[in-house]
């Protein structure tokens, strides 16, 4: 009986302590909290035609436009590409196109898709524009076209449409008839593009890249012994701009003859010819304005011309392309920079070399031609620096150096819903 009457007693007790935590306050569970984004990046290579080579790293996943991906990893070179790709990765995805035609070849960057960007050309002649959407919904793009005079008004420069992965050509000689520098502007109303200038001389190919107008531009790639080195400034906005022009040689930095009180008219675009003040030497160029303005650099001899578009500074840069051309690094800071410049032989031994580059001047260093898959090359120093990859053996061809230090990601603050299974 007592037996029976202590198991009473301790199952009301476990009653009672039942009843009582149901009346307890809930703990309120947190409903938020910081979440960083992935870095992630996509890029579009054109085909500028047949046998072009893609050359990328950094990607985990490679695709020709429109179709699925097929995964990769590490330095990769896919010959014979005849039709645009489509690359993801990380923070330092790279890639470009090699377009080897007779005794030329000629660079062509990958480009991420965009919503606007402005590209400008020495001239329309043979030029064509390459518009790649590489995304799942349709895309609408209008252009907006300037020259020498102004703005040049051009029948079926807008609402044109692409196709969700796919790709669209329109022939930038039919839009302007006239003759000098020229600009495009491109602004998608719906969706992105990657917009490429492909522009076919009766000697060789070349194309140029969008970029985003900016205040402040580094052009990369000015080969030694240049017999051309065209500077085209384009002025998209409604007022006009005073335009500064920096060169950095091998030995100073200085204003080169033309490169300062350059005054570019609204809607306009101009030709600034640098190449007779710049003393033959591998040069960067550091271009400062007071209002946005686009800009790019024409480069190489009279048969066969480069088109580099700009390039960013940081303390650490890479690029992967074909072997050997020459490597040009310029230090646009106050301070001398502590480089180490390591070189890695697809297929070959990685060569590791230290220099130091004074404030204001370019370092030009050639590159051991032996890498018949490719080579990578990756650039660490002490202060911020810009340069490109030029060949002048073969033709004129610049690979701009990108960096390959990891983005600041800021985190974000995400809402946890119960409800969601």
């Amino acid at each position: 009986m007592k037996r029976n009457l202590i198991t009473l007693m301790a199952l009301l007790l476990a009653v009672g302590a039942g009843l009582a935590l149901t009346f307890l306050p809930a703990t309120p569970l947190p409903r938020t909290l910081e979440v960083v984004p992935p870095v992630t990046s996509k890029l579009v290579c054109a085909a500028m035609g047949e046998g072009g080579s893609l050359f990328v790293n950094g990607a985990d996943a490679i695709a020709t436009l429109g179709r699925d991906d097929t995964a990769a990893s590490g330095p990769t070179m896919l010959e014979d590409q005849e039709t645009a790709s489509v690359i993801r990765g990380g923070h330092t995805l790279m890639g470009g196109m090699l377009v080897e035609e007779s005794d030329t070849r000629a660079w062509v960057p990958c480009g991420e898709p965009r919503s606007q960007g402005t590209i400008v050309l020495p001239g329309a002649a043979g030029t064509d524009l390459i518009i790649l959407n590489p995304d799942a919904s349709e895309a609408v793009v209008d252009l907006n076209l300037y020259g020498s005079g102004g703005e040049i008004v051009a029948l079926g420069a807008r609402g044109i449409a692409v196709a969700p992965r796919s790709s669209r050509t329109i022939a930038l000689s039919v839009l302007v008839e006239q003759d000098g520098p020229v600009a495009v502007e491109y602004r998608a109303s719906r969706g992105r593009a990657t917009v490429v200038a492909r522009t076919d001389t009766l000697q060789t190919r070349d194309a140029a890249q969008s970029a985003a107008p900016g205040t402040e531009h580094f052009l990369a790639g000015i080969p030694q012994d240049a017999t051309v080195a065209t500077l085209l400034i384009a002025n998209p906005g409604n007022e006009r701009a005073a335009v500064e022009v920096l060169a950095q040689g091998m030995s100073l930095a200085y204003q080169p003859e033309g490169g300062t009180g350059v005054s570019v008219p609204a809607h306009s675009v101009i030709a600034v010819d640098l190449a007779a003040s710049l003393a033959g030497e591998a040069t960067g160029l550091r271009v400062t304005a007071d209002v946005d303005v686009a800009v790019g650099v024409s480069t190489g001899d009279d048969t066969d011309l480069a088109f580099a578009s700009p390039v960013g500074t940081a303390e650490a840069l890479g690029a992967f392309g074909p072997a050997g051309g020459v490597l040009q690094l310029s230090n646009p800071g106050e301070s001398d920079a502590a480089v180490t410049i390591a070189v890695d032989v697809i297929g070959g031994e990685q060569a590791t070399t230290t220099a130091t580059i004074p404030a204001g001047t370019t370092l030009s260093t050639p590159l051991e031609p032996t890498a018949p898959r490719g080579q990578a090359v990756s650039v660490t120093s002490s202060v911020a620096l810009f340069g490109a990859i030029t060949d002048t053996v073969t033709g004129v061809s610049v690979i701009g150096l990108t960096s390959t230090l990891a983005p600041v990601v800021e985190p974000v603050d995400a809402e946890i819903a119960p409800t969601l299974r």
